[in-house]
Order: structure tokens, then C-alpha cells, then sequence
């Protein structure tokens, strides 16, 4: 007897603890179909979100952008006066340094040195005009002497004749030159005729006779 009680007690027991079982699954899987259910929900309404922007944006009317022209800057007006002729007459030519044809009679070797004419000019002008004695004050027939140099004094009377000097002949010392009563001014032109010989101008100096003829005298010629 008790133990048909006790079997009919277990069977009872072990129907209940099925059904619990059973509404337990139930409602684990109405909770997921639930959850399934709002995630889709949530889905369409992501997705209808995002295909109504571009069609918001393309209803939406756009502001017209209005741009204002920038103001004109000023004008500036550049007057240019008209060009004026110039009605000065051009300057004649300026004569070259040698041609001393259009200067005028009197003037001095140092007037002919000043304006930059060389010494042959010099020696041109003194032709042209007769030879005058102001510029050949020792007369030994070579003028302007002592106001060029004695390089280019040189350099033009080196073999060239000389009123009184070609006919001494060559080799003449200044002693013999003072001896025949030759003037120191024409010592020294005799000694630029042959060529500065050395034996009239021992010591180089460019001034020759210079211990035979007195100091006052070789001064007076080419310090004057």
C-alpha cells in the first residue's frame, strides 16, 4: 500500500517539474523572439532614416548666393606734354690735338701744352708761324724745349737737321762743343741730334754739358 503511495507521489512529482521545464522553455524562446522582433524594428526604422535624408536635402530650397562686384579703383590719367624740339644748334667739331692750322698767331708753347697739343704740334704751329721767337728764345733752332719733355723733345730732333748743329759733325764732346764757342743751348741741341749720347751725359741724368757749362747757365735753360 505505501508503496503504490509512494510511486504515485513520484510520478506526480515528476509531472510537475515537467511542466515547470516545459513553460521555462516557452518563455526563453518567446524572449528571444522578442528581442529578434526589436532588432529588425530598429533596423527599418535605421534604414527609413537614411532614405529620407537625401530627399530632405534635395526638398530643402538652397539660399541664392549673391555676390557683390568689387568697386572699380581709380583711374589715374598721365598727361605726357608734347615733346619739345630741340632747337640748339649742334657745336662745330672739336678740332683734333694736332691740327693747330685754325688757332690764332702769339701764342706760347705752354698755351699749345695747356689746350693738349703735343710736341710735334707744337713744332707745326712754330712753322706755321714763321718760327717766332718766343717759342725758341736760345734760338738753337729747337723750340718749346723746356716745357715738353725732354723724352719727346728727343724723340722728334733724334737725326733730324738743326740750323747749326749738322755741320759739327758726330763724336763732338761738350768740351769740344764749348771750345768752338757753341752755346749750351746748342749743346743741347747737338746732343738731341745724334741721339743722346752718352758720353755728354754721364751721370744719365737727362741733362747733358751739365759739369762744363755753368750751373747757372744749365739752370737758366731748363729751369727758366
Amino acid at each position: 500500500m505505501n508503496g503504490h503511495l509512494h510511486s504515485g507521489t513520484e510520478r506526480h512529482r515528476r509531472r510537475r517539474l515537467g511542466h515547470e521545464r516545459g513553460d521555462a522553455g516557452l518563455a526563453a524562446v518567446g524572449g528571444v523572439a522578442v528581442g529578434v522582433i526589436l532588432v529588425m524594428l530598429i533596423w527599418l526604422i535605421v534604414l527609413t532614416v537614411k532614405k529620407d535624408d537625401p530627399v530632405r536635402a534635395s526638398s530643402t530650397p538652397q539660399q541664392p548666393v549673391t555676390v557683390t562686384p568689387a568697386a572699380p579703383g581709380p583711374v589715374t590719367t598721365l598727361t605726357v606734354p608734347p615733346s619739345v624740339r630741340d632747337t640748339t644748334a649742334p657745336a662745330p667739331p672739336k678740332a683734333a690735338a694736332g691740327d693747330v692750322r685754325a688757332l690764332p698767331a702769339g701764342l706760347f708753347c705752354r698755351d699749345l701744352k695747356a689746350k693738349g697739343y703735343s710736341y710735334v704740334a707744337a713744332i707745326d704751329y712754330w712753322r706755321l708761324h714763321g718760327q717766332p721767337n718766343q717759342m725758341d728764345a736760345d734760338r738753337n733752332g729747337i723750340p718749346c724745349e723746356t716745357v715738353y719733355s725732354r723724352s719727346d723733345v728727343a724723340a722728334y730732333w733724334n737725326g733730324r737737321q738743326v740750323s747749326g748743329v749738322s755741320p759739327l759733325g758726330a763724336g763732338l764732346f761738350c768740351r769740344d762743343l764749348a771750345a768752338r764757342g757753341a752755346t749750351y743751348a746748342q749743346a743741347v741741341a747737338y746732343w738731341w741730334y745724334y741721339d743722346r749720347p752718352q758720353r755728354m751725359d754721364a751721370d744719365k741724368n737727362g741733362i747733358p754739358c751739365e759739369t762744363v757749362y755753368s750751373a747757372a747757365t744749365v739752370n737758366a735753360f731748363w729751369f727758366p
